[in-house]
């Protein structure tokens, strides 16, 4: 199945130790060979580094681990292709722009059935049933950011979350979106390639906070926080991923579990 990596954090920071062990899940043996792509937030911005290669592979891949650019929001994609040609169109994560902000949104799952959106700014670049999610879902969202003022996160939540309901109940749907304000998990079922699905959770949750760890930070002024690496301590941080990263408590989300992550803590 396709691997989802959100993390959101207190202090912009870089991703380190996580990023290795989740590329490590693109390739061949680890069952998702057909590209990557990352999502760094900046500001109402977002810059997005996409391949359609193995992520295990990758230069750019090992590059990043090392010298990504630091941010308090980060989505990244691991594709096993269900729907669509191996090809850069079809590389999560996707972006759109609304509001004036950059939106992000990376899909885990099939959902049958979705209609390609006639908007000229939703039309798809590429063939996968996860863009035409994403379309779906803004159009749905677009009359809240007509305004000239953000919406408000209530409002904003409640459209993600008939969004998802009426998802479940077309295919599966693990996704992650990033409205240039909050990042949204909305955790369903895992799937098996070639086996159908399981009763395992489809998104797990990992929360924790520097003043609980009392975390130190090396002479190089970095210190590892769940594998994100920032500036001195990282603060509050919340990472979601589809497997657990490490043997730290992640908790898995329940089929149908929205959460809505600012700043490094669950809203």
């Amino acid at each position: 199945m396709c691997q989802l990596l959100g993390i959101s954090t207190e202090t912009p920071v870089r991703m380190r130790f996580s990023w290795d062990r989740f590329v490590l899940r693109g390739s061949a043996a680890g069952g998702n060979p057909d590209g990557w792509g990352v999502a760094y937030a900046d500001a109402s911005d977002v810059q997005i580094l996409r391949e359609p290669m193995p992520a295990a592979d990758s230069p750019l891949v090992r590059f990043l681990g090392q010298h990504g650019p630091a941010s308090t929001t980060v989505v990244s994609h691991i594709r096993r292709a269900t729907k669509g040609d191996r090809c850069l169109a079809n590389t999560h994560p996707f972006a759109r722009v609304l509001g004036g902000r950059t939106h992000v949104f990376a899909h885990n799952g099939y959902v049958a059935g979705v209609e390609q959106r006639g908007d000229v700014w939703l039309r798809p670049v590429g063939t996968t049933d996860s863009e035409r999610l994403f379309g779906e879902l803004l159009a749905r969202l677009a009359p809240l950011w007509a305004r000239s003022a953000a919406p408000a996160l209530g409002h904003r939540t409640e459209i993600v979350a008939v969004f998802a309901e009426q998802m479940r109940q077309r295919g599966a749907a693990n996704f992650l979106y990033f409205d240039g304000l909050t990042l949204f998990a909305h955790a369903h079922r895992h799937t098996i390639p070639g086996d159908g699905v399981s009763n395992d959770s489809g998104l797990y949750l990992l929360v924790r906070d520097d003043a609980d760890d009392n975390a130190d930070s090396d002479p190089a002024g970095y210190v590892p926080c769940d594998g994100v690496e920032g500036e001195g301590p990282c603060g509050k941080r919340a990472v979601v991923a589809t497997l657990p990263l490490d043997d730290q408590p992640w908790r898995p989300l329940a089929s149908g579990e929205l959460v809505r992550l600012q700043s490094g803590i669950v809203v």
